[in-house]
C-alpha cells in the first residue's frame, strides 16, 4: 500500500464532512437565536421594558397638566397603563407562538387590516381628530388600523418573501402581490390625510425588499419612484408645504405654522444638560401642541434635559443593535425578515418622530414608540417585540466556524495532496 492510501484508510469519515463543509458557517450546537446570542435576546426585552416605563412616567407628567383647567389629572395616563398592561399579556403570549406558524394567519391580518383601512373611509364609523380620519370607533374602544397595518405589511412580507418564486430575483415576483398590495395600503392611508404614517409604511416596503435581496438597481429605480411621489403629495397641500417651509426655517413664522416646531426648539432648550425636574415642564401647560403625543420627546427633554434624551436614543439604538444582531444570525429567511422588519418598525418611527421634534426633519404626526400617548400605537409595538422574542426563541443560529474547525480545513487541504505530506519550505531561486 502506497503512503498516501495508508493516509488516506487512517482518516476517519468525519474528517471527510468537515472537508466537504469548508469554510461554511456551521450551526450552533445551542440551537435558537436565544441560546447563542443571549446578550442580544435580552437587550430586546430589557430596552422595551426601560422605555415603556419612561413613556408611563412622561404620560403621567403632561397628563397632570390637564388637571390645572378642572380636568382628569390621569385623563391619558389611564388609558395609557391599561394599553399597555394588555400588550404585555400579549407580548408573553406571542413569544411563546411558533412562527412557522404564521404564514397563513399573515394573509389573513394582512386582508383584515386592508378592510379597517377601508372602513376608515365610512363616514358612520369614522372618527376625525387632527385633521386626518384614521381611527374607528366600536362602542367605547377607539382603533386606529393605519397602526395595525404597519405589523401586517411586516409579517406578510416576511411570509411572501421567503418563497420559492421569490428566489428567482425577479422583479415582478417582489412587487406582486406584496408591493402592490402595500402600495394600495399606502394609498389609503393618504387618503386618511396621514402622510407620516404613509412613509412609516412605505419605508417598511423598501427595507423589507432590501431584505429580500432586491437588485441594487431595481431598489433605488423603486425608491426614487417613491420619494417623487412624496414630493407631489407634499406640494399638492397647503398644509404640508407649511410644515416643510416651517422646517427651512423656523423662525419665519414662529407663531403661525412654525409654532409647533418653535415651542418644541424652546422645550429642549430650557431643559438644558439636566432638565427642570420631573413633572416641572411649563410647555406642557398648552403651549406646545400635542403634548402628550407626538411632542412629547420635547417634554422630556424640558425634565430631563440632554441627558434623559441621550438616554432614550441609546435605549433605542440598543434594541436596534440587538435586533440586527439577531436578524444577522437567523438561518431562516422568514425568522430574519421577522426580525427585521419588526425592528424597522420600531427604529424607524423613533428616527421620523425625534427627527421632527428636534427640527432635523419635517414634523410627521407619527408617535413615539413606547413613549407618545395612545392605545393603538403602543399595543401594535409591544406585539412587533413579542414577534422578535418568538422567533429568537426557535429559530436557528448562524455562527462562524471554531479554530479548531479552520486547523482542520488546513490539515485537510495537505492531506489532498499527491504524496499526503505538508509542503515543506523550498529554497528560493536567485
Amino acid at each position: 500500500m502506497s503512503p498516501a492510501a495508508a493516509h488516506t484508510a487512517r482518516v476517519p469519515p468525519e474528517a471527510g464532512r468537515t472537508a466537504a463543509r469548508g469554510n461554511r458557517p456551521r450551526l450552533s450546537r445551542s440551537g435558537t437565536l436565544r441560546d447563542a446570542y443571549p446578550v442580544s435576546y435580552h437587550l430586546v426585552w430589557i430596552s422595551t421594558l426601560l422605555l415603556l416605563t419612561t413613556g408611563i412616567c412622561m404620560v403621567l407628567s403632561v397628563s397632570m397638566a390637564e388637571a390645572l383647567g378642572g380636568g382628569d389629572k390621569f385623563v391619558y395616563v389611564r388609558p395609557q397603563a391599561i394599553a399597555a398592561g394588555v400588550g404585555l399579556v400579549c407580548l408573553a403570549l406571542l413569544s411563546r407562538v411558533d412562527y412557522t406558524k404564521l404564514r397563513a394567519p399573515s394573509m389573513i391580518f394582512l386582508a383584515l387590516s386592508a378592510s379597517l383601512l377601508v372602513l376608515v373611509h365610512v363616514p358612520q364609523l369614522s372618527h376625525s381628530e387632527g385633521g386626518s380620519s384614521s381611527w374607528l370607533e366600536f362602542g367605547p374602544l377607539t382603533v386606529q388600523p393605519s397602526e395595525v397595518a404597519k405589523l401586517a405589511v411586516v409579517l406578510a412580507g416576511a411570509h411572501l418573501l421567503s418563497v420559492k418564486r421569490v428566489r428567482k430575483a425577479d422583479f415582478g415576483s417582489y412587487l406582486w402581490p406584496f408591493g402592490i398590495v402595500t402600495a394600495g395600503m399606502c394609498g389609503l392611508v393618504v387618503l386618511e390625510g396621514d402622510l407620516g404614517t404613509a412613509i412609516i409604511v412605505a419605508g417598511l416596503l423598501l427595507g423589507m425588499l432590501w431584505l429580500a435581496g432586491m437588485k441594487r438597481g431595481q431598489w433605488l429605480g423603486l425608491f426614487g419612484t417613491s420619494a417623487a411621489v412624496a414630493a407631489a403629495l407634499v406640494l399638492s397641500s397647503s398644509e404640508r408645504r407649511a410644515r416643510v417651509l416651517s422646517f427651512i426655517d423656523p423662525s419665519a413664522d414662529p407663531l403661525g405654522e412654525s409654532y409647533q416646531l418653535w415651542q418644541s426648539l424652546v422645550a429642549l432648550g430650557r431643559g438644558g444638560w439636566f432638565g427642570v425636574g420631573p413633572g416641572e415642564s411649563v410647555q406642557k401647560f398648552q403651549y406646545l401642541p400635542e403634548a402628550h403625543t407626538d411632542m412629547i420627546y420635547s417634554i422630556l427633554g424640558e425634565e430631563f434635559g440632554l441627558v434623559g434624551t441621550a438616554s432614550v436614543l441609546l435605549l433605542f439604538a440598543l434594541f436596534a443593535l440587538a435586533c440586527w444582531q439577531l436578524a444577522r444570525r437567523c438561518t431562516d429567511p422568514m425568522g430574519k425578515c421577522v426580525i427585521a422588519g419588526c425592528g424597522m418598525l420600531v427604529t424607524l418611527q423613533a428616527v421620523v418622530n425625534i427627527g421632527g421634534v428636534i427640527g432635523a426633519m419635517p414634523l410627521t404626526g407619527v408617535p413615539l414608540p413606547f413613549i407618545s400617548y395612545g392605545r393603538s400605537s403602543l399595543f401594535v409595538m409591544l406585539m412587533a417585540v413579542g414577534l422578535i422574542l418568538a422567533v429568537a426563541r426557535r429559530a436557528p443560529a448562524r455562527v462562524a466556524p471554531s479554530p479548531a474547525g479552520r486547523h482542520e480545513n488546513v490539515a485537510d487541504i495537505d492531506r489532498g495532496r499527491r504524496d499526503g505530506r505538508a509542503r515543506g519550505a523550498r529554497p528560493r531561486p536567485r
